[in-house]
């Protein structure tokens, strides 16, 4: 099944390349007025870039579900950051579908990102979203899409019809051409048989690092290698990842 250009599409390097910068440059400047933004929306799209997330997992993401040890980073999946009437942003404690709760390691690239975001979190709070408000609360998924609408803009990219969901599309391409589309489907949540207790993953040794491996060769910043996305039509090329066009239909 093959889309229309435009529709539903993998970032292209330039793409990535022109929102980052964009990010960097968004209300800076001495002529900018009002509060100065805190980075977090920035980062996020790195942590999105690195991960292929569902924008709700990554706000849910906490203190508690990140493990840094020397062979490098891995997060636990367990929950997801919903809009409720009266409420606001509420972190629900189980993320899409049962096969959503997972364990993933983390390209270098966006795990200097968290680990940054984490310095600045007291320890006393594992329960906290890495990614909150100044009440500590988890951030709104509605703003973050603002503030990524105006990246957009500066980048000159708005009618190009990219959304934050481009980014899970891309970690799925370029995992399902490094690797195959069964990792990129684990990696993403589909097909996971990772066991869980009161929504909280034991740490698991056993994580498949080799998804981050090829996201840091082919996404990180400097010297990325782009030949994974060199092909600019999407991943109509796998079959097995056509969820991620349900995905879309759902959240439509």
């Amino acid at each position: 099944m093959r889309r229309p250009k435009g529709e539903r599409q993998a970032l292209n390097v330039e793409q990535i390349s022109a929102i980052r910068d964009a990010a960097s440059r968004w209300r800076t400047g001495p002529d900018i007025k009002g509060p100065e933004p805190d980075g977090q929306v920035r980062d996020i799209i790195e942590v999105l870039l690195g991960t292929a997330l569902r924008i709700g997992e990554c706000l849910a993401l906490r203190v508690r579900g990140v493990d840094d040890g020397p062979s490098g980073m891995t997060i636990s999946v367990t929950g997801t950051v919903v809009l409720r009437t009266g409420s606001g942003a509420v972190r629900q404690d189980h993320p899409k579908t049962e096969h959503s709760i997972r364990r993933i390691a983390v390209p270098d690239f966006a795990a200097a990102v968290l680990r940054a975001r984490l310095a600045g979190i007291p320890t006393s709070d594992p329960q906290r979203t890495i990614f909150a408000n100044r009440a500590g609360k988890p951030l709104s998924p509605f703003n973050v899409r603002r503030t990524f609408r105006a990246f957009l803009e500066l980048a000159d990219l708005a009618g190009e019809g990219i959304t934050l969901r481009w980014y899970r599309r891309t970690g799925a391409t370029v995992i399902a051409r490094g690797s195959s589309a069964d990792a990129a489907a684990t990696f993403l949540g589909h097909g996971s048989t990772a066991i869980t207790e009161g929504h909280y993953i034991e740490p698991d040794r056993t994580v498949d690092r080799a998804p981050a491996g090829i996201l840091e060769r082919t996404l990180r910043r400097e010297s990325p290698d782009a030949s994974l996305l060199s092909n600019d039509d999407g991943v109509a090329e796998f079959p097995a990842l056509d969820f991620l066009d349900q995905e879309d239909i759902e959240a439509a």
